[in-house]
């Protein structure tokens, strides 16, 4: 039934009308986008379905300096679909996407070194995205509690994974080393024998 795409759209939606673009404006600007799956182009053509399934309404209004655009607003059908949506995804087993295990998951179809490699790369990768949390959150002190909320859960992921992966990095260094030594004990060359 629920869409995360519907809920960001009606959420933006329910606290003020807006049109299309402002709604993509609000996605941008909250950064929603990174934590949730929706596309900007998405948007628009979320909008007009929702609008035909009663959800929300819209009016004309022209402007001063600009064409005429439609402004969305929620309608009591859409602000009963937001809630029963927010329900029901807040019931929902959380599913826990990591575009990188997809590396992991083929970690031993390439050398240990290369591997090594790959995992201190996405180390990397989590301490970037833990130092843009911290910026964000020491830059924007203003940030509404929602927002702060998932900044913090965000940053508090980062610490978990970097946890995770430095341990992975030196288990499988350790498996390494392991592996060599193995292969030089059944060549003769181990402890010294040539």
């Amino acid at each position: 039934m629920s869409s995360t795409i519907d809920l960001i759209v009606l959420g933006a939606i329910a606290k003020a009308p807006r049109s299309a673009y402002d709604i993509q404006k609000y996605i941008e600007e909250h950064n929603l986008s990174e934590w949730t799956k929706i596309s900007i182009p998405s948007v628009y053509k979320k909008v007009l379905r929702l609008q035909e399934q009663g959800y929300v309404k819209s009016s004309e209004i022209q402007g001063e300096y600009f064409a005429s655009k439609n402004i969305y607003s929620i309608t009591e059908k859409g602000a009963g679909y937001l809630k029963d949506m927010m329900l029901e995804c807040s019931q929902q087993t959380p599913k826990i996407l990591m575009d990188f295990n997809a590396v992991i998951c083929n970690l031993n179809t390439v050398d240990h070194t290369t591997s090594l490699e790959l995992i201190q790369n996405i180390i990397s990768g989590i301490e970037r995205a833990k130092q843009y949390y911290q910026a964000v959150l020491k830059e924007h002190m203003d940030i509404p509690l929602t927002g702060k909320a998932i900044m913090e859960q965000q940053e508090q992921v980062c610490d978990t994974l970097l946890s995770w992966s430095q341990d992975l990095y030196e288990r499988y260094k350790e498996e390494s080393t392991t592996d060599d030594h193995e292969k030089r004990k059944m060549s003769g060359t181990a402890d010294g024998v040539f």
